[in-house]
């Protein structure tokens, strides 16, 4: 059987066909590998953000308790000074 001589431009056809095959089959393999990046990254991301919120938490309640210092050790103050004034305010108001 006798085939047929491939024209210029059957060749040039058959050669864009391959290149664009084979840009699609690196292309297919570079999209798959940034998918499993991403995937690896949005794990990371979810682990960074538990950790984020556990910190948060430890800030919060870190200052809770700094508030809670403060309150005992300033009230007692307050009402001294409460008690100070309500023996003052009779004399300082007589006069």
């Amino acid at each position: 059987m006798a085939t047929k001589k491939e024209s210029g431009f059957d060749r040039l056809a058959r050669l864009i066909k391959e290149e664009g095959e084979d840009i699609r089959n690196e292309l297919g393999g570079k999209i798959g590998s940034l998918e499993g990046k991403v995937g690896s990254l949005e794990g990371k991301v979810g682990s960074l953000e538990g950790k984020v919120g556990s910190l948060e938490k430890k800030v919060d309640e870190g200052f809770a308790r700094i508030e809670r210092r403060l309150d005992q050790t300033i009230q007692p103050q307050l009402d001294d000074h409460a008690r100070r004034i309500k023996v003052l305010e009779p004399t300082v108001t007589s006069h």
